[in-house]
């Protein structure tokens, strides 16, 4: 069975519209891991639109998601049949969804012991897939390429863009990157996590006494970050997720993610579609993968040592060498705004001062107000109303006018 090829034709569905590809690319010289791709044409012209990458976080959690839930071409209907999505991001882009690290999603390992381990391993084994691809398909290779994504990708996607900038440097022909964007990124822990009492207090999930028993778990969080720094434990990381569960109970089941919500949100269409006999033939889905998860376990016990680092380092160079957009729904606590402006204002670049000067003024998108932005210089943030931590979801409109606004440098005004 070939492990990659196009697909023409998609069950509840009939055939594609755009060209597309999908299957697995190797991450290694060793052929024991590959991650899993499908790459959907732009809609407008393939030759000249950029590509956009898109990543889901987790870790271990499944791209999958992005593409059926938030912002890929399809909607999985109650009878498993396939619905154009309006708002894909294929409008004016080719879409590239990855399932990684290798283990994740459909991706898979023929040894466990090729599972990433650490962070630079990801990055490493995402790198070397993403050449792989452009080997495989050099047509795609002199097109502007966008890296986006959400939530975890606050690692993943500035590592693979240092990756990415590091290799250009000395390998021909490079990879044209344009510039990335970060979707309530986790990206320093130690300081997002201290705003969770004030966010849920803000928001009525919590009164004064519990908002000071917050305080508390955090205090314990923060020890525990720094007591095992450089590389944070797997304890740490169980301390600090007490924080989270403690708001979630006193509140009466709040959705960190959204909440406006309370329960967890339902992905199991996905596997539902997914793991139809007919449909892991079309998309190339490999044997050794028995059903689709949307959460590795293995992949998030693997990468939770080290899940309470910073990486907030990695940014100060991308503000100053490409285009980066960083956005939040505005009922995410889980990576909240205040967060998110927490650690922007903790790292230095040259135009800090002045991007932390400009005012948060209203974005409106077709007269509608989507959410406030700043912008200076290659730093645009953006917080989006009526959203929680998966944007394209819950404002499909907007998330498509603010990815058509970056690529297309217009200004969110």
């Amino acid at each position: 069975m070939l492990n990659h090829g196009p697909v023409t034709e998609l069950p509840g569905y009939g055939k594609t519209r755009e060209k597309q590809l999908a299957g697995y690319l190797p991450v290694s010289e060793d052929n024991n891991a590959f991650i899993y791709f499908w790459l959907i044409e732009s809609q407008g012209d393939p030759t000249k639109d950029p590509i956009v990458i898109w990543l889901n976080g987790g870790p271990g959690s499944s791209s999958f998601l992005g593409f059926f839930m938030e912002n890929g071409p399809y909607k999985i209907n109650t009878d498993l049949t396939l619905s154009d999505n309006p708002y894909s991001w294929n409008k004016n882009a080719s879409y590239l969804m990855i399932d990684q690290p290798a283990g994740t999603g459909l991706s898979y390992v023929t040894d466990p012991k090729e599972s990433a381990k650490t962070e630079q391993e990801a990055t490493d084994q995402l790198l070397y897939g993403l050449q792989q691809f452009y080997r495989l398909w050099p047509e795609y290779q002199k097109l502007d390429l966008y890296i986006f994504g959400e939530s975890f990708a606050g690692v993943y996607i500035p590592k693979l863009a240092t990756a990415i900038l590091d290799t250009n440097k000395v390998l021909k022909p490079v990879i044209n990157l344009k510039g990335i964007g970060v979707g309530d990124g986790w990206v320093d822990p130690y300081v997002q996590q201290a705003t969770y009492p004030d966010y849920a207090y803000a928001h009525g999930l919590v009164g004064p006494t519990e908002k000071h028993k917050a305080e508390l778990l955090y205090g314990a969080c923060a020890v525990a970050i720094e007591e095992s720094l450089p590389d944070t434990s797997r304890d740490a990381d169980k301390v600090c997720n007490l924080i989270e569960e403690y708001i979630t109970k006193v509140s009466g089941g709040a959705n960190v993610y959204d909440v406006r919500i309370t329960g967890d949100y339902d992905f199991s269409l996905i596997g539902s579609y997914l793991d139809q006999p007919s449909v892991r033939t079309a998309l190339y889905i490999d044997e050794r993968v028995k059903a689709w998860k949307d959460t590795s376990k293995r992949i998030a016990y693997l990468l939770e040592l080290g899940e309470q680092n910073s990486y907030a380092s990695l940014y100060p160079n991308l503000f100053e060498s490409i285009p980066v957009l960083i956005y939040n729904g505005i009922y995410d606590m889980d990576c909240n705004f205040m967060g998110t402006d927490a650690w922007i204002k903790s790292v230095s670049w040259s135009y800090k001062d002045a991007f932390l000067g400009q005012p948060r003024i209203p974005w409106f998108n077709e007269g509608d107000w989507a959410g406030h932005v700043r912008q200076y210089d290659k730093l645009t943030q953006i917080l989006v109303n009526g959203a929680g931590h998966l944007v394209p979801m819950d404002q499909p409109k907007n998330a498509l006018a603010l990815l058509n606004n970056f690529i297309n440098l217009k200004h969110y005004q």
